[in-house]
C-alpha cells in the first residue's frame, strides 16, 4: 500500500531569491539610464532608445516574474493590483514606449530602493526581528506593486 504523504512548503533558496531581487535592481538602473540618455538624443537616436527601454521593462518584468514563482506572496499581492505578468514565450513585438520619461525617473529609483530591501532581508539569515521583518515584507510588497502598477502605466 502506497503511503500518501502531505506536502510540505519547499523552503526557498535564499541565495537564488537575493540575486533575483539584485537583477532586478540592474534591469531597473539599465532602464533609468536608457531614458535619461533618450532625453538628451533626437531622431532615431531618440527611438533606439525608446526601442531599448521597452526591452529593459520587458526584461525587469521577467525577472519579476521569476520572483513572483518562488514567492507566493509577491504573485498574491501583484494579481491584486491587476498585474499580469507577461509570459516568456510571447514576445510583444508591437509594443513601443509611448509614456513621458519625467514622471519616470523619480518612479525607477524607488522600484529599485524596495527590490535593495529585500536582497538586504534576504542577506540576514537568522535575524532576531523575523515577526517584524515579515510584516513589514508585506508592506513593501504593496508598495512595490503600487509603484510597478505606475509605471505599467506610464508605459
Amino acid at each position: 500500500m502506497k503511503k500518501i504523504r502531505d506536502r510540505r512548503p519547499m523552503a526557498v533558496d535564499v541565495e537564488h531569491m537575493r540575486r533575483l531581487h539584485l537583477e532586478a535592481c540592474e534591469q531597473l538602473e539599465l532602464l533609468r539610464t536608457v531614458l535619461e540618455a533618450a532625453d538628451h538624443a533626437s531622431g532615431t537616436a531618440r527611438d533606439t532608445l525608446d526601442d531599448m527601454a521597452v526591452d529593459h521593462w520587458n526584461d525587469y518584468l521577467d525577472v519579476l516574474h521569476m520572483i513572483s514563482l518562488h514567492d507566493d506572496l509577491m504573485a498574491a499581492v501583484l494579481s491584486k493590483h491587476g498585474m499580469s505578468l507577461r509570459d516568456s514565450d510571447g514576445t510583444e513585438a508591437g509594443q513601443e514606449y509611448g509614456g513621458s520619461r519625467l514622471p519616470l525617473l523619480p518612479l525607477l529609483p524607488a522600484l529599485s530602493r524596495r527590490h535593495r530591501r529585500f536582497a538586504d532581508v534576504y542577506g540576514w539569515r537568522g535575524h532576531p526581528m523575523g515577526d517584524y521583518l515579515k510584516e513589514s515584507m508585506t508592506a513593501e510588497r504593496e508598495h512595490m506593486a503600487e509603484l510597478i502598477a505606475l509605471i505599467q502605466e506610464i508605459l
